[in-house]
This record gives C-alpha cells, structure tokens and sequence, in this order.
C-alpha cells in the first residue's frame, strides 16, 4: 500500500464524514418517507378542498430543500453539513396555483319571456319621457 493512501486510511476526518454520511443516508430515507406521506395528504387536500395545506406546503419545501442538501452533502457535492449543523431551510414554496382561492362565480337565472320584457320597455321610456316633462316644466318657472 502507498504510504499516501495509508495515511487517508488512518485520518480520523475521513472517517467522521463517513459516519456523518450514515446518519445522514438515514434522515435522508425519513425526510423521503414523510414527502410521499405529504404528497398524498396534499393531494387529497386539492381533491376535496380545491387548495393546499399552506403550512404543510411551506414544511415540504424546506424538507424537499433539506434532503436535497443531504444529497448534496453525501455525494461529496459540498462541505457544508445540513441541519441539525446548519439552519433550516426556509425558502418561499411554490405552489401557486394550488393556493388561491377558486374563482367560482354563482348565478341564479329566471325565465323571462319576450312579451313582459318589451312591456318594461315600454314603461321605462314612458317614465323617462315624464320625468323629462317635468324637469322642463321645473325650469320654465324659475326666472
């Protein structure tokens, strides 16, 4: 063996990123259990409701972020240890769509036939016509 790779054998930082990298494999697997338990929940909200749980949508986000940052941690992508070792994830959710209130517009119609429409008409423009006469009336008396 070449003393170089003995000396890597033997270092104990290696080694502790190596445990890291297994408790970390293990909250990995956890964080991906309770995001398909999320997934389906979330789904079955937007089935019954039209929306998401908005708390539950922000706490998916930052766990998808934080199981992407073991990953990243893991495949030796970065150096930086996830939480509990640094903060929680908090960034902003997508998802708009899925928050907004449904636009649903209620309507009532009645049926109206054609002879009661003109008939109102027809007394509209007879009260225009009065109150039209009246008004000039008002204003030949004023001097």
């Amino acid at each position: 063996m070449k003393e170089e790779t003995r000396e890597r054998m033997i270092d104990g930082s290696i080694w502790l990123r190596g445990l890291y990298m297994l408790l970390f494999t293990i909250a990995y697997n956890i964080a991906e259990f309770i995001i398909v338990l999320i997934a389906i929940y979330q789904f079955f909200c937007v089935l019954i409701t039209g929306r998401v749980n908005e708390p539950l949508l922000q706490f998916g986000n930052n766990l998808t972020v934080y199981a992407f940052d073991i990953l990243q941690f893991v495949t030796f992508n970065i150096e930086a240890m996830p939480f509990p070792f640094a903060p929680w994830p908090n960034e902003e959710p997508g998802g708009a769509k899925w928050t907004d209130e449904p636009a649903v517009v209620e309507a009532e119609f009645e049926e109206v036939d054609e002879a009661s429409v003109e008939a109102d008409e027809v007394n509209e423009k007879e009260e225009s016509r009065s109150e039209g006469a009246e008004s000039d009336g008002e204003d030949s008396k004023s001097p």
